[in-house]
């Protein structure tokens, strides 16, 4: 095990490599939607001092269940665990039908991302069908109509990324997002 004056040194290391002038990061426009194994996204290169990121234009949509954490009280463990399952792959398919792609999932909130052409016909209407499968589909198993949805639309230049670094062996998966590996979507402008 490392000790912690030597792991000060270490990250005051890397987190200067990373921000020094000379670390060069280059960003390469793109209108469809990367995902974690597009080989023009890499890791922070320290040795090389280099990284490669995309950039889109596009329309990314958020949806999560409203007052989750009430819900989590409010109802047996395996309750919870089957409305989040079956709230995330009902999203993850009504995402799917209009082309969006998944990029992200924490809990209850699926983020998705679509290519640029027509992504704002197409995040609309997702979103439209993503709150009529919640109110109509998932909410008729609660008998208190108790499962709402918040659902943001958003659009702007968004930087593709990947932070961190490699992890292999059983570690790998958790530094994994379900959606997408370890890609980071940085929101450039509103």
């Amino acid at each position: 095990m490392t000790t912690l004056p030597d792991l000060r040194v270490e990250l005051s290391d890397e987190v200067g490599t990373i921000l020094a002038q000379d670390f060069g990061v280059t960003a390469t426009k793109t209108n469809t939607v990367p995902h974690s194994n597009d080989g023009a996204i890499t890791f922070p290169n320290l040795d090389a001092k280099t990284q490669a990121c995309k950039l889109i234009d596009t329309c990314v949509l958020y949806i999560d269940i409203r007052r989750s954490t009430e819900l989590s009280i409010t109802h047996k463990p395996q309750t919870v665990a089957k409305l989040y399952s079956a709230f995330v792959r009902a999203m993850t398919k009504c995402a799917r039908h209009y082309g969006g792609h998944v990029r992200g999932i924490i809990g209850d909130r699926v983020m998705v991302i679509f290519d640029c052409n027509d992504c704002f016909r197409k995040a609309v209407d997702c979103a439209i069908l993503m709150n009529s499968t919640a109110q109509y589909v998932i909410n008729k198993h609660f008998t208190r109509n108790e499962v709402k949805c918040g659902i943001g639309i958003d659009t702007g230049k968004m930087l593709v990324t990947k932070t961190g670094f490699r992890r292999r062996g059983v570690e790998q998966h958790n530094y994994k997002n379900l959606g997408s590996g370890p890609i980071n979507w940085i929101e450039l402008t509103r």
